[in-house]
């Protein structure tokens, strides 16, 4: 059990590091307990900022010390809610952890009005947090509270709490709550459909883009579909890092690649409108010259565009075709299972890429060696088209090295579409071509390739009109 004081009085919280005038999110305020592991002994990475965390598992007691009139959020459950707030504040707290209605603990009139807390010179809000890697805690004297909550297991009626704390200067936050709602009953039930392992998750409006156990500091943005991008990345990372125990210093691709791929998926399902295409054009840019290297290269020893590359759209990409390749029923299977035999243990690699194999019961070693070992780049051509009559084949090149879908987008001569899809799998024989063949009483106008997740980095031979 590790337990943890802090005290902050009417100044030095501006100090620790100010988001405006009374409010502050406090993160690194403690002594770090090193992890030793089989891999390495003693973790000696330091934590420096784009690098980021490796922690263990430890059991959180935290107090927080705090001017009357100060709300606290934080990791973990608040433990003395009738001696910090006044009761109707901790029964709407209380309602808010079993209802699915969105509601404010405190609103504007609660914060004009005052006396929301105890009215004792400074109060000290205690807070429990078990098996987490990390805590952190957000205070303010002027913020808003709305919370929710919803049933994350429906085969416990286990609930998670959500929160939003934040300024209503900042407009972006009043939507902050439903969104926030959304992504976790979505990964909840849609991807990876696991229940939310957490009793809550606080979004504060802060300075920052950053995920803790249990909380997101996410500055405000300017349209809904950055604050629902932003969000729902965030909090997705409950899973990976947090849940699973990464360790984000040497393999920053094994959360920041399903936080990607957690934003690519989830974001449409917030809102149709929305059209995330995260990191495509960068690694579009980038592939194949001596600025990207291979996906298993340790972050401690990137930097820059090469290590954002490396570990967020490159990796989202490689498990986007995994799921494609294996279909939503196997590749739920597959990541379940790496989820079960991994929570909590601090997973490597090999551990991720054998426990897909294994819970899929497929061989993917050829991929994982052609897109997280291997250099190179993806660029597919359209080769041949041949039309007899009302048979169609068209020939595909990899002209590349890197393994992706192919999307044949076809439109016929009277103005109608088609689309034609081959995973992966179609390149496992390490063949240089794939061949298409199917009919239509129609005449090919006009093909394309490729999709939003298909990059390429020479899209002049991905067209093909006829002459």
């Amino acid at each position: 059990m590790i337990k943890y004081n802090y005290i902050v009085n009417q100044t030095s919280h501006i100090r620790t590091g100010e988001i405006d005038k009374g409010s502050a999110f406090i993160a690194y305020f403690f002594p770090r307990i090193a992890v030793y592991d089989d891999i390495d002994g003693w973790n000696k990475n330091p934590y420096t900022g784009s690098q980021e965390f490796y922690n263990d598992f430890c059991h959180f007691n935290l107090s927080v010390t705090v001017p009357k009139n100060y709300l606290v959020w934080a990791t973990g459950d608040l433990l003395n809610c009738d001696e910090v707030l006044n009761q109707k504040y901790c029964d709407r707290l209380h309602n808010a952890e079993q209802k699915d209605d969105i509601a404010y603990v405190v609103d504007s009139i609660d914060l004009k009005e005052g006396n929301i807390t105890k009215q004792n010179e400074y109060n000290t809000w205690i807070f429990k947090a078990d098996n987490v890697v990390d805590v952190a805690f957000a205070l303010s004297n002027h913020y808003v509270w709305n919370a929710t909550s919803l049933v994350v297991d429906k085969k416990t009626g286990r609930r998670t709490r959500v929160d939003a704390a934040f300024n209503t200067q900042h407009k972006d936050y009043f939507d902050a709550i439903d969104v926030s709602r959304k992504t976790v009953e979505l990964m909840s039930y849609k991807f990876p459909k696991w229940p939310y392992p957490y009793n809550h998750e606080t979004v504060f409006d802060g300075l920052d883009q950053m995920e803790y156990p249990m909380m997101v500091n996410d500055n405000p943005v300017a349209t809904k579909f950055d604050l629902i991008t932003l969000a729902d990345h965030e909090i997705f990372h409950t899973m990976f890092p947090f849940y699973m125990g990464i360790n984000e210093t040497k393999y920053g691709w094994m959360d920041e690649g399903w936080a990607t791929i957690g934003e690519w998926l989830l974001s449409p399902m917030i809102d149709s409108a929305a059209v995330d295409d995260y990191g495509m054009a960068r690694y579009e840019k980038n592939a194949g010259k001596e600025i990207d290297a291979p996906i298993i290269s340790l972050s401690t020893l990137l930097r820059d565009e090469t290590f954002v590359n490396n570990s967020y759209e490159k990796p989202a990409l490689g498990y986007l075709y995994v799921k494609d390749l294996l279909g939503d029923e196997l590749f739920f299977k597959a990541l379940h299972y790496y989820i079960q035999q991994w929570n909590g243990k601090h997973p490597m690699p090999l551990d991720f890429f054998n426990c897909i194999n294994s819970g899929s019961g497929k061989n993917l070693n050829w991929f994982w060696k052609r897109w997280f070992y291997e250099a190179g780049y993806p660029d597919l051509a359209v080769a041949k088209v041949t039309e007899k009559g009302n048979t169609k084949q068209i020939i595909i090149e990899m002209k590349g090295n890197k393994p992706v879908p192919v999307d044949v987008n076809i439109t016929y001569s009277d103005g109608s579409k088609q689309t034609f899809h081959r995973t992966i799998a179609v390149w496992e024989k390490n063949n240089k071509t794939a061949t298409l063949n199917f009919t239509s009483s129609k005449k090919i106008r006009l093909i394309e390739l490729g999709n939003m997740y298909i990059p390429d980095v020479n899209k002049k031979d991905n067209v093909w009109e006829s002459k």
